[in-house]
Formats: structure tokens, sequence, C-alpha cells
């Protein structure tokens, strides 16, 4: 049921939502009052280290299963996180030698080398994993007060000291894929909601997806999706974060339907 926006359930913190316009012009950007660099960077490092800590129990059996993605097994997750590790260091490179780089040459070229990645075998996958993220991580650590442009995704500039938090968006979701903690995420409260607003800027208002309002139980709020009518979703950050990058319905959400749900259909901002 679309909402009122005069309905008491639209004061929060004693202040009225001006829900006649946008809530907020999203980027992939993080809030402004979000958490520090430093405090992003070694969230990186942490959530890195326990996905590898999984993942190195893994039998080839367990690499070959289903992953969280449709149509991905566990080894196609893991080969796409070794990739985007590469790509991301092709760009920082190229801001230190002012040459700016892609992620990838092509999408093609990405696809195919994950599906390479995908049959290598367990072993190569976690020595990959293991030694892009190591590689990535000490150029991650160069980007502080790096404000220029940069675009991971075609059209979606973003300054280039918030590609940490574009590498922790990957590993906490992606972890979700490989069900190493099943679907739970144990985020702070401040990455939690600049990881919300990260997938937030990423859907924008596409009209292609229903109109919502997010509403953070933490204080983050957001207008997305088509014009005119929308539905409240209410609940704890993180797991906002995981309704909207994939769909899981958790019992702390409000108002959150299930993407099989074909009255409502939901279009994520992709792997």
């Amino acid at each position: 049921m679309a909402n009122n926006p005069g309905h008491p359930q639209y004061l929060v913190r004693g202040h009225w939502l001006m829900l006649f316009g946008r809530l907020s012009d999203m980027s992939s950007s993080p809030r402004a009052d979000g958490a520090s660099f430093d405090v992003i960077l070694e969230a990186v490092r942490e959530h890195t280290h326990v996905l590898l800590g999984a993942t190195i129990g893994f039998s080839e059996e367990h690499w070959a299963q289903p992953s969280g993605l449709s149509g991905w097994t566990r080894s196609h997750v893991a080969a796409h996180l070794v990739e985007n590790a590469r790509g991301l260091v092709r760009v920082c490179r190229g801001l230190d030698s002012h040459r700016p780089s892609r992620m990838y040459d092509s999408h093609a070229d990405k696809i195919r080398a994950i599906e390479r990645g995908a049959l290598s075998g367990g072993l190569r996958l976690q020595i990959d994993l293991d030694t892009t993220a190591s590689e990535l991580q000490t150029e991650l650590q160069l980007l502080e007060g790096n404000t220029t442009p940069v675009e991971l995704r075609a059209g979606d500039p973003m300054p280039a000291e918030q590609i940490p938090l574009a590498r922790l968006f990957e590993v906490v979701l992606h972890s979700v894929d490989l069900d190493v903690d099943g679907h739970e995420v144990q985020l702070p409260d401040d990455i939690a909601m600049d990881l919300l607003a990260f997938e937030s800027g990423r859907l924008g208002r596409r009209s292609d997806i229903p109109g919502m309002l997010i509403l953070a139980d933490e204080g983050y709020q957001v207008r997305l999706g088509a014009e005119g009518d929308f539905d409240t979703v209410g609940g704890p950050a993180s797991e906002l974060l995981l309704w909207l990058a994939r769909g899981i319905v958790t019992p702390r959400l409000r108002g959150a339907w299930e993407r099989n749900d074909e009255t409502r259909p939901f279009i994520s901002s992709g792997h």
C-alpha cells in the first residue's frame, strides 16, 4: 500500500520529512558524517580476514556449490572478488601515475576473467584472493584525502578516497553470497549506514524499481525508486543493505517484501 506523507510514522527524530521532493540526491559517495577513512580501511582488512579464514576450509565440492547469486557458483564469486581487487589496483596505480585507468578493458573481458578464475581450482582461488587483497590494501591506504573523480561504474563518479568503501561493499556482500556467516552482517552503525548510502546511491531514483522510502533505525533515510506512490521500508541499516542488495528479508525489517513478489518487481544494482 502506498504511504501517506501526513501519517505520524513520518515523524523522525522530531522533524517532519519533506516527502514532496527528494530526500537526498544520492551518489555512490557516503554520508557527510560517515565513518573516517581509517575506520573504513580497517574494516576492509578485517572483513577480508574473516572471509579468507572461512574460505580456506572450502573443499573443491564447496567451491562448486551454488552461491547466493543466480547462475554463479562460489568459485565465480571468489573469482569476481579477485578481479575486483585487480581492477581497483589498476585504478589506484593509474591515479598515482596520473594516467587514469579503467578497472576492466571491457565488460566482456571482465566476464571472461571471472569464468577462467572460476575454473582454476580452490587452492588457486584462495591464493589469488589472499594476494590480490593484500596488494590492494597497500594501494588503498594511499588514497586518504584524494578527491580525484574516478568511475568504477560507467556514469557513476566518486572521489578516489571512497574506493575503500566500494571494496568494503564488495567484501561484505560477497561474504554473504559465499555463505561465510549465513545472512549475518556484523557492522558498526556508522559503517552500516555508509554502505546503505552507497547502495542507495547506486539504485537512486530509477524508474524500474518501486518507489520506496528507506528509514534506518540508526537515523539514515533516503527516497529511492520511481516517482509518485511509495512504500516505507525500515529496520537496522545492515539488514536494509542486505534487502536492497540481495533481497534478503529478515525479521527486524518492516515493510520489506520478497523479491519473488510479482506485484512489486525489484531490480538490484547488480553483482
